[in-house]
């Protein structure tokens, strides 16, 4: 009787073990796979942020080539208008 009560617990303490270090891979898979897809998303958060600091700039400069664009226009219809006057006092010599 003896011999298998000692077998019976030799059995039950290893059904017992498989299962405890099964729920303890479980635990560091998982705490892996957390880890990982951390890293992941501080790599997106990061590119978003790379992104959106180029678009701020893009518009920065977006911003300055338009006011130029606008002197640049001013300039041009003075310009034109100057042309206009001249080619009048051109005609009337």
């Amino acid at each position: 009787m003896t011999f298998e009560l000692s077998t019976a617990l030799v059995g039950l303490m290893a059904s017992l073990s498989s299962i405890v270090f099964a729920v303890i891979a479980f635990r560091r898979t998982s705490r892996d796979e957390h880890k990982s897809e951390g890293k992941a998303e501080g790599v997106i958060f990061s590119d978003i942020g790379y992104i959106k600091a180029c678009v701020d700039r893009v518009e920065k400069n977006l911003g300055t080539v338009d006011a130029k664009y606008g002197n640049i226009a001013e300039r041009l219809v003075r310009l034109e208008e100057g042309m206009a006057n001249l080619k009048k006092q051109v005609d009337e010599i």
